[in-house]
């Protein structure tokens, strides 16, 4: 996949707070409530630890519309920061850590919309309806998780900066009905400019312009691709055979799950040619090791959407949703 960034060379963007420009796209959708006052935007800040496991912070907040991520984020937590203002060391006393071995060493990760920022809070300035997550985990295994499904579906009405890339979702033929249906949801949630294609019927350029749902099993072209590339695109899990492999946060194998198992999982767009720092779209994968096992991911989003809350990924089993990393 020649337009996957290497892990390192995003991993010094993000640090570096450097803004990679974006093409010029459609403007995103606002999300506001009623009660919204005039003259202000509304943002979303949530704030976990260990991938959602717990929920320190939720809350609407109503600012100005040229308040920046941080100032929005010391409106309602106390927050120290280091190198000038621009880096978050700690949230309500909860302070990243890199002292002692490698898988000890904790820190802030930002996501806007659930897109990982390539630009520091204090430089990013908050769109409305923009949803800002912020979880404090380890990075021992995985320095950069691209994108989460935390905020689902903000990324497909807001996009990130401002700018939305239209919704496509692509699937075989024989899925396109189950497809149609995640399209009147998406449609009942405000989301705009979605259209369904199947593999056969992409145009060259439209996977790297648009914000892609992948609705499939792993035995296509871009599953297989995803599939090859699951650790540069910050994925805790892979396909072998017949099973799905579930790695945890120190790079161990945690489960494996066969027949009947769903995923939703998602990462920056890997066909954007300017890669998965950019911070432009996304690709979501609804996928499960066979037919039933899409079917049962698919259903979470149509039915229990609101169970991906405080989620980087999850695994559909037995009726039962399992965050990952475990």
């Amino acid at each position: 996949m020649k337009h996957i960034k290497s892990l390192a060379l995003t991993v010094i963007i993000l640090l570096a707070g450097v803004s990679i420009g974006a093409c010029v796209n459609q403007p995103a959708k606002s999300a506001s409530s009623e009660e919204q006052e005039p003259g202000t935007i509304t943002t979303i800040i949530t704030i976990t630890r260990d991938f959602g496991r717990e929920l320190m912070l939720g809350e609407t907040l109503a600012v100005a519309p040229d308040t920046s991520a941080m100032a929005a984020l010391m409106e309602v937590a106390e927050v120290e920061t280091a190198y000038g203002g621009g880096f978050v060391d700690a949230i309500n006393g909860v302070r990243s850590d890199y002292s002692g071995s490698q898988k000890t060493k904790k820190d802030w990760f930002f996501y806007i919309n659930g897109i990982q920022s390539n630009i520091g809070a204090l430089d990013y300035t908050l769109h409305d309806g923009d949803v800002q997550y912020w979880d404090f985990h380890s990075w021992s295994f995985r320095h950069f998780i691209p994108a989460v499904i935390d905020s689902f579906p903000s990324v497909f009405r807001q996009g990130f900066d401002g700018r939305l890339r239209p919704t496509l979702i692509v699937c075989p033929d024989y899925l396109k009905k189950d497809a149609a249906k995640l399209e009147e949801k998406l449609a009942r949630l405000e989301v705009e400019e979605v259209s369904i294609k199947s593999l056969d019927e992409l145009p060259d350029g439209e996977l790297g312009d648009s914000n892609v749902i992948l609705v499939s099993g792993p035995n296509n072209r871009l599953s297989a691709e995803l599939n090859q590339n699951w650790k540069r695109l910050g994925f805790f899990t892979y396909f072998d055979g017949g099973d799905l492999v579930v790695i945890d946060n120190d790079g161990e194998i945690a489960a494996e799950y066969g027949a009947g198992t769903g995923l939703i999982q998602a990462t920056q767009n890997p066909w954007n040619p300017k890669g998965i720092g950019a911070c432009e779209n996304v690709v979501w994968l609804v996928s499960g090791t066979d037919d039933v096992g899409v079917k049962n991911a698919l259903d979470v989003l149509l039915d229990r959407h609101n169970k991906v809350q405080y989620t980087a990924a999850i695994v559909v089993t037995d009726g039962k949703i399992i965050r990952i990393p475990q």
